[in-house]
């Protein structure tokens, strides 16, 4: 995919949910049951990297159930980060060591200085990263910052497996592109709530991808499962682990 290509998809993503953090977040107010069950595993003082923050649901859950060493939530949404800090500190939930900051991981890289994690999560947050290459190179930078024996907790959004989602593809010409400047898997996806509309880039990230981008990162896969939605199906989860 064109450099052109990706910088204007991750600006459709950052435009949808600086716009409709608040409603989009409101219509997830719990986290889902996957993501429950993976942060259940996650030990008390361990350093947890997390790509896609949001707002901070997580961040929340762990500070309650299982205080960090060190967490650092990520995101290109200042809206969302905004709205992370905010409920973080009504509940209580951002001691010194946690922390936001704005990101853009389209770039394929992580804009921190050298670091180590025990921990890195990545919920529901690759499939809006435009170009293989650009989620290869980012779940290299990660593995790259795991410490021997760290995790990488993923979930990827399956939602070809719901008819009522994939009654909201909308063709690429509503945002002026084509068929042929994306790659095989990406869709344009409509949001609507609350009379707000809006529309997002999505990559269907399906296991074999997922296998793929866990081996050009050097990282061995452990664990997977499918999880969430009425058919506890419509996310999969993959857990890796650097080698």
């Amino acid at each position: 995919m064109e450099s052109a290509t990706i910088r204007r998809l991750a600006d459709l993503n950052r435009a949808f949910y600086d716009q409709h953090a608040e409603n989009f977040a409101d219509s997830r107010p719990r986290l889902a049951p996957g993501v429950a069950r993976l942060l259940a595993d996650v030990s008390p003082g361990v350093r947890v990297l997390e790509l896609g923050c949001g707002d901070g649901k997580v961040a929340r859950r762990l500070a309650r159930d299982a205080p960090p060493a060190l967490y650092l939530g990520l995101d290109s949404s200042v809206a969302m980060l905004r709205r992370a800090r905010r409920y973080c500190l009504a509940a209580g939930a951002l001691p010194p060591q946690t922390g936001f900051a704005l990101a853009d991981l389209s770039a394929g890289t992580l804009p921190l200085s050298p670091s180590s994690f025990d921990c890195a999560l990545a919920f529901a947050v690759l499939h809006h990263l435009p170009g293989f290459e650009t989620r290869a190179r980012l779940m290299a930078d990660v593995a790259a910052r795991l410490a021997a024996g760290g995790r990488a907790l993923v979930s990827n959004w399956q939602f070809t497996r719901s008819a009522r989602l994939l009654g909201r593809v909308v063709p690429w010409a509503s945002v002026g592109l084509t068929e042929a400047d994306v790659e095989p898997g990406d869709y344009l996806l409509a949001w609507e709530r609350k009379g707000q509309q809006g529309v997002r880039y999505i990559h269907l990230l399906d296991l074999a991808e997922a296998r793929q981008l866990a081996e050009r990162a050097g990282l061995a896969v452990l664990d997977v499962f499918s999880s969430d939605g009425r058919s506890n199906q419509l996310a999969e989860y993959v857990v890796m682990s650097r080698v």
